[in-house]
């Protein structure tokens, strides 16, 4: 095929973008599809000029494989209104003669494009240089479904707003051939030139859920997560097998613990393979529901469940309990952190590279995976395992509490907005309120207690919960009675955490409400088919807001680092990799542009960002 041939397709395009919801019988746009195939440089800068004073522009890329490090870019489809769609054949290009296309890339108009991230991440690595605004169809469609289930793949959302079956079985095909088809070519075209009309059908839907703010930002902060992906973290392997092979020792130790507890034999330590499921000897298996139930129905203690609300229940009733839990927290540590992060070693870079998903939680919070980094535990043992690049340290900024700042924010409580104004240490004080004692008296123990109890009670934890979170996460065991005591001092104190979670409750149960925002406006909502449970009305407005927040200071940021390199977003925390000679000016960029946009959301409650410079992510 030469490069200055056209193709048509018959299949047509329903643009149902102008269709406003408020106006079913808008007329609805027939397009063809038509697409220029370019493979050398003199039709390449004949076709392009005219796409260089569009006001919007979608591309799309079909890649040899799905790592940015190792595989490539064959095309790059670009489409805009009324042009035919390039199609470029990248493998008979040279990238380094595409000065018009590079220009075109770096235009300030509008970039449409479905999963930004994947061809933002090819196309960095190819070497082009992309600017926005952007506009991600694949994070639009899941601003606009506010949280409810559903895919979000091209095909469905393709189908979902514009009533157009795309055939998407070449996109497993071989596009590293060097002969594509017709069919692939095609299948190529078409997924740019729908992005035109998606970008259409979604912002007027977008607008009428007044959530195009919120899909602006998620797009807006694509190149951020973009590009933190491809920095990845460095792990050092001879501190992380010194951190396993102590974590099997902690929990060979609370396993001999349990047993001696059970009158039982205990292990050598040489019988303790690496792996939860290599429990040696012939005593209690702690992993076995059956075989736990029956040995402590053996000591007196008869228990339905060896859940952990179950165990903590009776947790002063036999000392093997605490050491069973303890096991298990252990245990937990272990799986998140074994074997499954030095398996995700890049070959080529020799780092962690997490896949980020900028919504991957409901509440609109980063999620990871492969590996899960953000389930690493907050330990020294094991964060010191992550470190800079020689010459380079860890720059960490972390917000203070600022899921308690947002509580403040939205339930206006009166007690909080003192303490943050006045600068107080909030666990302190409710240690103090639920105990009653001096501040000056207070323990560490019992400050760690009323830190569970401050971000628990905010979400509508019960006391059972407390007493159980409590145990698992600080080791502190408390009555049933003192976790109801100290439940009903901290609403007594916090009187407008009270008032707002009444509020919520009257909307729930007596409006049956199924939607909920977050200050800066994202939606969360329910189907007919779902009730939502209290916890989530309470929840979601918190920590879609610290979402909101996090996303907002990343957007401020990218463009300021510098060599600097963005590798981690793990709930509150910013975390860089920085040059030892730009650490000064880095920490106080990188403070400003996570205070700033959330002073504006929680005004007048004052933001407190921690900045740290470490040779390691640990503290």
């Amino acid at each position: 095929m030469k490069g200055n041939d056209f193709y048509t397709h018959e299949e047509t395009l329903r643009d149902t973008a102008v269709k406003h919801t408020t106006k079913p019988n808008a007329e609805r746009l027939e397009q063809r599809l038509v697409y220029q195939l370019i493979q050398d440089i003199e039709t390449l800068e004949q076709a392009i000029a005219p796409f260089l004073t569009a006001e919007r522009l979608a591309f799309d890329c079909e890649t040899t494989g799905i790592d940015p490090h190792t595989d490539r870019i064959r095309l790059l489809q670009i489409a805009v209104p009324v042009q035919p769609v390039l199609v470029l054949d990248l493998f008979a290009i040279s990238v380094d003669e595409c000065s018009l296309l590079q220009k075109l890339l770096a235009c300030p108009m509008l970039k449409i494009a479905h999963n930004l991230k994947f061809d933002w991440q090819f196309l960095t690595q190819a070497g082009f240089q992309l600017a926005g605004p952007f506009f991600d169809t694949q994070l639009a469609y899941q601003v606009l479904k506010a949280g409810r289930k559903g895919k979000a793949s091209l095909g469905v959302v393709a189908k979902k707003l514009l009533g157009i079956n795309l055939d998407k079985a070449q996109q497993q095909s071989d596009f590293s051939k060097p002969q594509l088809t017709a069919t692939q070519l095609t299948y190529a075209a078409m997924d740019a030139q729908v992005l035109l009309a998606l970008h259409e059908a979604l912002t007027v839907r977008l607008k009428h859920q007044k959530l195009f703010a919120i899909a602006r930002l998620e797009s807006a902060c694509v190149p951020a997560t973009a590009q933190m992906e491809l920095n990845g973290m460095r792990l050092h392997r001879d501190r992380w097998q010194t951190a396993v092979t102590q974590l099997h020792q902690q929990l060979h130790t609370a396993l001999q613990t349990f047993r001696h507890c059970l009158g039982e034999a205990v292990l050598e330590q040489t019988s303790f393979l690496p792996g939860l499921q290599a429990i040696g000897g012939s005593g209690t298996n702690p992993n076995s529901p059956e075989q736990v139930k029956q040995v402590l129905g053996q000591q007196g203690i008869a228990v339905k469940s060896t859940s952990q609300s179950a165990l903590i229940a009776q947790v002063d009733q036999h000392p093997a309990i605490p050491a069973l839990l303890e096991y298990r927290r252990l245990a937990k540590v272990l799986s998140n952190f074994d074997a499954s992060l030095i398996k995700h070693m890049h070959p080529v870079t020799d780092r962690l590279h997490p896949n980020y998903f900028q919504l991957g939680a409901r509440s609109g919070r980063f999620t990871c995976r492969r590996p899960a980094i953000q389930t690493i535990p907050h330990l020294a043992l094991t964060r010191r395992c992550f470190v800079a690049a020689p010459g380079y340290k860890i720059v960490k900024g972390d917000y203070s509490q600022i899921e308690l700042r947002i509580v403040a924010k939205i339930s206006g409580d009166h007690r909080m907005l003192e303490a943050y104004q006045k600068g107080e240490d909030i666990h302190r004080l409710t240690a103090a309120i639920v105990t009653r004692k001096a501040l000056a008296d207070i323990t560490e123990a019992e400050r760690r207690i009323a830190k569970k109890l401050n971000f628990g009670l905010i979400y509508g934890m019960s006391a059972v919960r407390l007493q159980l979170e409590t145990q698992l996460e600080y080791g502190i065991v408390m009555s049933l009675q003192d976790a109801r005591t100290f439940v009903q001092r901290f609403f007594e104190v916090y009187e407008g955490v009270r008032h707002w979670h009444e509020r919520v409750k009257r909307n729930l149960y007596g409006n049956k409400t199924r939607r909920t925002q977050t200050l800066a406006g994202r939606l969360r909502l329910w189907s007919e088919a779902e009730q939502p449970r209290l916890t989530e009305l309470l929840n979601y407005p918190v920590q879609g807001t610290n979402a909101d927040i996090i996303k907002l200071a990343l957007v401020k940021l990218h463009p300021q680092l510098g060599n600097a390199r963005l590798i981690a977003v793990v709930h509150d925390e910013i975390v860089l990799e920085c040059p030892e000679a730009a650490v000064e000016a880095v920490s106080q960029r990188l403070h400003r542009c996570m205070v700033q946009p959330a002073q504006k959301l929680l005004a007048p409650i004052p933001v407190v960002v921690d900045v740290q410079v470490l040779e390691s992510w640990a503290e």
